[in-house]
């Protein structure tokens, strides 16, 4: 494919944000090791080779053309590098002043998973600094539909989108996609498992389970969520997930003792973290529960 721009790190992200493996694409359409070149750019396919790669990843020619393009878009690549960065800071002042760059045109150029990217971060910022909680939830639930297809699989920014909307609102809907999505995640392969947004939807879950103080739930997913946490090194989600073992624990009267000794191994972690908030919370969840950790 003659063409002045390299189409192999759109197809990666593609692959990649939908589960595909390199073998899983490949199949019955050319050799693993073609697919390993085009994705580093070693070499660009012809046009037959892109619309099989294209079909099999459910995206038209145009629309992987066209995100290549904006790969080589100076301004775009930097407004998304600062947007990433400051989501992942919790920077929201500064991801609403870079989102204000991205005008409709070119929002309405961008791969479907880089909108949805976008929308969460609008929708976070909607309810955090705006506390507009039904607009959010409207924007969460609009722009999951444009990919979602029932019992597929879950992309990236799905399960995101999802964990937010169980944050929002705790539908039966919503939690049996959360619980959907969850086990979509654990049947992949390690190796292509998304383990932030494993992480993600686990939270949510072991909140909803809180909430509905259904201990037994509870202590499973608490349990899941620390090992995830762990290897992934989100520190911020491990207090949580200890102090929620513990009450767990406590509360099903397996070993109240060693409860009362994880809740309080999880404040003491939130300490060390510097994480006030979520201490100041795990001390309201024990005072609210009659358990002295003093």
């Amino acid at each position: 494919m003659n063409i002045d721009f390299k189409l192999g790190s759109v197809i990666r992200e593609i692959r990649e944000n939908k589960g595909y493996s390199q073998s899983d694409l490949c199949k019955d359409i050319c050799h693993i090791n073609t697919i390993r070149n085009i994705e580093t750019d070693t070499t660009s396919p012809s046009f037959e080779l892109l619309r099989a790669i294209a079909g099999r990843l459910g995206e038209s020619i145009e629309v992987i053309i066209r995100n290549a393009e904006l790969k080589r878009d100076a301004l775009y690549v930097q407004q998304k590098t600062q947007l990433k960065k400051y989501a992942v800071a919790y920077d929201l002042d500064a991801c609403e002043s870079v989102l204000s760059l991205i005008d409709d045109g070119l929002y309405s150029k961008l791969l479907a998973s880089e909108q949805q990217f976008i929308d969460r971060i609008r929708v976070v910022i909607l309810l955090h600094t705006y506390n507009e909680v039904e607009k959010a939830y409207a924007l969460a639930e609009k722009s999951l539909n444009k990919t979602f297809k029932k019992d597929a699989y879950f992309t990236r920014e799905e399960c995101l989108l999802i964990n937010l909307m169980l944050s929002m609102k705790q539908t039966s809907k919503n939690i049996e996609l959360a619980k959907k999505a969850l086990k979509w995640i654990k049947k992949k392969d390690t190796y292509l498992q998304d383990i932030y947004a494993f992480v993600l939807l686990i939270n949510g879950l072991v909140m909803l389970s809180y909430m509905q103080e259904n201990w037994f739930e509870l202590l499973e997913y608490a349990s899941m969520g620390e090992k995830a946490a762990l290897k992934l090194d989100k520190t911020r989600f491990i207090p949580n997930f200890i102090f929620m073992q513990g009450l767990s624990t406590y509360k099903l009267m397996i070993d109240p003792n060693f409860g009362i000794s994880e809740m309080k191994r999880a404040i003491e972690y939130a300490l060390l973290i510097r994480q006030v908030d979520n201490y100041q919370d795990l001390c309201e969840y024990a005072k609210k529960h009659n358990i002295d950790l003093s």
